[in-house]
């Protein structure tokens, strides 16, 4: 009876939510543009290149950014940031007249027009799905108070990870060797030490993070840039610019104007450092002198390549059958763990490819077999499961889902701790596939129930 009530009282108040959306003269006309926007998309997917799609993208982005007080840095406005810079940061520059060394040759293929249409569909999705969702916390609210149980338990996780992390740097001799060297060995070493510590150390640092007090939150701060920013250096770009993010958002609930100023510099460094690692590793040449080649963007350039598995994926739509959600499965029954004493990766059958390998196997056959890949696309996943509806559902879902988890930062601590820990690897995934993040949910809800044990029974079994 109880369950009912508190479903029936749910269903309500999303549905007040809703009719308040649907009132509001402003939001009202953003719902009829966005579903303009939709009907035109439909008919001509792409039309006029990609200069009007990245104009979409930055209306919809100023949009979520100006009706969150905490402007580009809450959750959905930085999805979306992200969604962008991977999909566009090659194409428009490149239509703007910048000059890609070298440039490649998928960007005269066909199918980019229809890769850009369902970029423009994913984003306009994620937009009304945003603005659906739960309004956000008013200016000043939303601070994350400390609670010790979550510092650390989190902290003993984050260590645990770390150990585990370095661990398999060093019997994989990471560090001493080039950036494509890792994916080689994978193919016959055991790298669990390595990936499961990848992923224990920064939820562990993001849950302690928000059980933290401010001058706690730099000592987490500074752990994360000692444990990866070696691996940063090596190439492992990615891991930490979504979980530097991700501790961010967590940062603006406990100091907003420190948040903001790491925020910005952490933006500069990117678009200065990052560059310059890539030229000393590719051209076998020291940092401060690829620091004086480089140019700033170069990052944006680089990271705009995640548009070709998605052009690649509409290529082979055309002659392969949909997935029908068998990625997702595939994600789901990652949560039980490899715990055997050895790990043999050796080679998949075609159905049990992820799609990252799935598509490096079809567009780039040598780097398939020296354990490299293409990456992948937070866009195409959908589509090669379920076609161009199965980006609009799973958009729209997915815009819903993020402005729920930046509402729920602003409430119950244990809750707030699982989304936090969560939120990096969902960033992840605008690059890649939903792989990891079933497994994520899993754990981290593990850890945040050990630490609200901890915290009741500290309370001597009283309710936290």
């Amino acid at each position: 009876m109880r369950f009912r009530q508190v479903l029936a009282s749910t269903s309500r108040g999303q549905f007040d939510v809703g009719w308040a959306y649907l009132r509001s003269p402003g939001s009202l006309l953003w719902t009829i543009a966005l579903l303009v926007l939709f009907g035109v998309n439909a008919v001509a997917p792409g039309v006029g290149g990609p200069l009007p799609v990245a104009l979409i993208w930055v209306a919809c982005l100023v949009l979520l950014a100006t009706s969150n007080p905490r402007g580009l840095l809450s959750m959905e406005a930085l999805y979306l940031l992200l969604l962008g810079l991977f999909h566009l940061g090659l194409i428009v520059p490149v239509a703007l007249g910048v000059e890609a060394d070298p440039r490649p040759e998928w960007l005269d293929s066909p199918y980019v027009s229809m890769a850009l249409g369902l970029f423009t569909s994913a984003t306009l999705s994620f937009t009304l799905g945003v603005r659906l969702g739960p309004s956000p916390e008013e200016e000043g609210e939303g601070i994350l108070p400390p609670r010790s149980s979550l510092y650390w338990v989190g902290s003993l996780a984050a260590l645990v990870g770390a150990g585990l992390l370095w661990v398999g740097i060093l019997q994989l001799g990471i560090l001493s060797g080039a950036y494509g060297d890792y994916w080689e060995q994978a193919l016959s070493a055991d790298v669990r030490f390595f990936g499961f510590g990848l992923m224990l150390f920064p939820m562990g640092l993001v849950i302690a993070a928000v059980g933290s007090t401010p001058r706690q939150m730099l000592a987490l701060g500074l752990a994360l840039a000692l444990v990866t920013g070696p691996l940063f250096a090596g190439g492992f770009r990615g891991p930490l610019i979504v979980q530097a993010a991700a501790l961010v958002v967590v940062w603006m609930r406990k100091d907003p104007r420190m948040a903001r100023g790491l925020a910005v510099l952490g933006t500069v460094s990117l678009l200065v450092v990052v560059p310059g690692v890539r030229l000393a590793r590719n051209l076998d040449t020291t940092l401060s002198e690829a620091l004086r080649t480089a140019r700033p963007l170069d990052f944006v350039l680089e990271a705009g390549g995640s548009l070709y598995p998605l052009v690649a994926t509409c290529a082979l739509s055309r002659t392969e059958p949909f997935w029908m959600g068998r990625s997702y499965w595939m994600a789901a029954r990652m949560i039980v763990p490899n715990v055997a004493l050895s790990s043999t990766p050796g080679r998949q059958e075609e159905r049990s490819l992820t799609p990252s390998a799935w598509v490096t196997k079809h567009m780039s056959p040598w780097e398939y077999e020296h354990g490299g890949g293409l990456g992948f696309s937070g866009v195409a996943e959908p589509y090669l499961n379920f076609g161009s509806w199965g980006v609009v559902v799973f958009f729209l879902l997915a815009g819903y889902v993020v402005r729920t988890c930046d509402r729920w930062l602003s409430g119950n601590q244990f809750r707030a701790a699982v989304v936090a820990a969560v939120f990096g690897f969902m960033l992840w995934t605008v690059r890649n596939e939903m792989l990891v993040v079933f497994r994520t949910v899993a754990y981290a809800s593990l850890m945040v129930a050990a630490a609200w044990v901890v915290d009741r029974l500290g309370r001597g079994g009283t309710p936290p």
